[in-house]
């Protein structure tokens, strides 16, 4: 059950990060430590931002529209099953 990620140096240089902020680019780093080991994690905003950036001055919905960046991007899809 180890869930240690690493960020590989391509990472920084790839267009589709690029693109976004630096806050969403953190959320897409901070994501991959709980996301499960499919790479899923529910849509449940509040929740991530209190992963992500607990001692920070985020609202659930400030973490929605970096999400909606990241799925613009490319980066992560949203689906319902």
């Amino acid at each position: 059950m180890a869930r240690i990620r690493t960020i590989k140096p391509e990472f920084w240089t790839s267009e589709q990060v690029m693109e976004c902020s630096t806050t969403s680019r953190l959320l897409f780093i901070g994501m991959w430590n709980f996301c499960d080991d499919a790479g899923n994690h529910p849509a449940a905003y509040r929740t991530l931002k209190a992963e992500v950036f607990p001692a920070d001055d985020f609202t659930a919905l400030q973490v929605e529209a970096l999400v909606s960046e990241l799925i613009a991007a490319g980066l992560i899809e949203e689906y319902e099953a």
